[in-house]
């Protein structure tokens, strides 16, 4: 490379000789003999009369009598035509050679040289006018083999210029396709410009949008601005980008909490994504951060993806939590049960991490926890019976919800179908809050082992669910207090409230179910999931005369 650069200035000298020949050939061309040849040959060519033999050039002394001899003679515009063709020729050669190349450079230089040759003797037999166009000739020809010098090793440092372009593009692509941006400019901004640059430069500035890194896609867009004004849709998604401007935070692609939704208003900007996940729209928020409607493009699936915003934790904590997320949402990942929300994939932004999973359609069971909004009793059962299964089988994976509650199951009134969600998060929140003495999650369906920080069992999310079906046949909770304080001590002191004080049409069996359910101590309540299951589905048949499906 070093060579290379070294040999530039040399390659650039050579243009420069011509232009220096060009001026001595005007300026004193009649007093250099190879120029003085030049027109002494071609009119030994031309001067010959019809039917003689040509003769041998003459000498310098005998030009000037035989011109006369044959009543030739220069005409006053003739210093001026000279100056011209050299004029033209230079650039020719500087300018014109360099763009066509040896190949077709050649049969140009001869057309012109042949058309100065057909001039002069139009000029000769037409006019009895000699013009010196011999100075002409002598510049095209001697110029020509100058710049066959100059075009060789140019011609190797084209290619090596194209493979570099080539090579450059390529790996800006393939930073591209793997989501490093920066590397990607990085590599374009040493590459020449050229309409393949632009287009995967316009890329890059697309890939930023949907990264929410909108300063540096206004930066990549009026970069490109400023190598092709006009391109594409720029200068429409560049003025989108700067009405951002007012909200520094979004335009640095500021950290997005559980109160900020990801999509933003103006069409021109593209749709931000998750991973590969288009996100389409908000369908809800929580405690950790906002779930969101998606698309996953290469299959066409829909999926609903819930964030976890970093910013709800201590910057000592991150680590860990991210540790434990991915952890516990790949343990998740690996439940498959008709009543589990199936995981499809874990990723991470630099704000937030997020997890893609299967969109439940339906509606959350805390819709049809209110009086006056109560399902039916062995429809409740039946939801029951089946969350059971489903925390059954989760147990047997070694993983507990911690998080059982109405709004955590998706119930479909259309063909009965009930989804459970949010599996392998509520672990993470809580075990991420209680090093700070807080608790995550749902107080009033908290098991109290969970509430005291204590090792968390299946007999956990039984306790959760007893309390689920507290809510879904009374539309109240055992316990209820104004402070997490008041609620906790509550909990961890006081009997509960009997469910026949909200409704007092309840079947016995359903009230001691509820009951063995939300047992303080966790050996007191069912011995597993699967039991109370069973327990579940032998009081629908006992006392509300209906078979609960399996």
């Amino acid at each position: 490379m070093n060579a290379i650069l070294s040999f530039i200035p040399r390659l650039f000298s050579l243009r420069a000789v011509i232009l220096v020949l060009a001026v001595v050939f005007a300026l004193m061309g009649d007093q250099l003999a190879l120029v003085g040849w030049a027109d002494r040959a071609l009119f030994s060519i031309l001067g010959v009369p019809e039917g003689a033999t040509p003769a041998t050039i003459l000498p310098q002394e005998a030009f000037g009598p035989a011109m006369a001899d044959r009543g030739l003679s220069e005409p006053l515009w003739s210093d001026m035509a000279v100056t011209a063709g050299l004029a033209i020729a230079a650039l020719y050669l500087v300018l014109a050679i360099p763009a066509m190349g040896a190949a077709v450079s050649l049969p140009v230089t001869l057309l012109l040289g042949g058309s100065l040759v057909v001039i002069q003797a139009a000029l000769m037999f037409y006019r009895n006018a000699w013009v010196p166009f011999g100075v002409v000739l002598t510049l095209l020809v001697v110029g020509y083999v100058v710049m066959l010098f100059w075009l060789q090793p140019r011609k190797h440092i084209r290619a090596l210029t194209d493979n570099v372009r080539d090579a450059r593009l390529k790996l800006a692509k393939v930073f591209l396709q793997q989501g490093h941006t920066d590397e990607a400019l990085e590599a374009l901004d040493r590459c020449p410009d050229c309409e393949s640059e632009i287009e995967l430069r316009y890329d890059v500035a697309i890939q930023q949008e949907r990264k929410r890194q909108y300063d540096k896609a206004v930066s990549t867009y009026r970069s490109i601005q400023e190598r092709k004004k006009g391109f594409r849709d720029t200068a429409a998604r560049l003025s989108a980008l700067e009405k951002l401007a007012p909200d520094n935070s979004l335009m640095q692609g500021g950290s997005f909490d559980n109160t900020r939704t990801l999509l933003m208003p103006e069409p021109a900007v593209s749709r931000p994504t998750l991973g590969r996940y288009e996100i389409e729209r908000e369908i809800g928020r929580g405690a950790m951060g906002v779930v969101y409607l998606g698309k996953d493009p290469k299959i066409a699936r829909t999926v609903a993806i819930k964030t976890l915003s970093y910013q709800a934790f201590d910057d000592g904590q991150l680590q860990d939590l991210k540790e434990r997320f991915f952890r516990e949402a790949e343990a998740a990942g690996r439940l498959s049960h008709p009543a589990i929300v199936t995981v499809y994939d874990v990723g991470e932004e630099a704000d937030l991490a997020y997890i893609a999973m299967d969109y439940a359609k339906g509606r959350p069971l805390s819709e049809f926890g209110r009086t006056g909004r109560l399902l039916p009793l062995p429809r409740v059962l039946d939801i029951v019976a089946r969350v059971a299964d489903a925390l059954a089988y989760a147990h047997s994976q070694k993983i507990v919800h911690r998080d059982i509650k109405p709004g955590n199951i998706i119930f479909n009134p259309d063909n009965g179908d009930i989804k459970i969600t949010d599996f392998g998060i509520a672990k993470i929140s809580d075990d991420s809050r209680t090093r700070t003495g807080a608790v995550m999650g749902s107080p009033l369906y908290m098991s109290p082992e969970q509430l005291k920080g204590q090792k968390v069992t299946g007999a956990s999310d039984i306790y959760s669910l007893g309390v689920t079906l507290y809510k879904l046949v009374s539309g109240e909770t055992p316990y209820q207090g104004d402070t997490l304080a008041n609620l906790t001590y509550q909990i961890l002191n006081k009997r509960p409230r009997s469910v026949r004080e909200f409704n007092a049409d309840l079947p016995n069996g359903v009230v001691r179910l509820i009951n063995k359910a939300i047992q303080r101590e966790p050996d007191k309540r069912f011995a597993s999931a699967a039991t109370m299951a069973e327990a579940v589905r032998r009081l629908a048949v006992r006392e509300a005369g209906q078979e609960v499906s399996s």
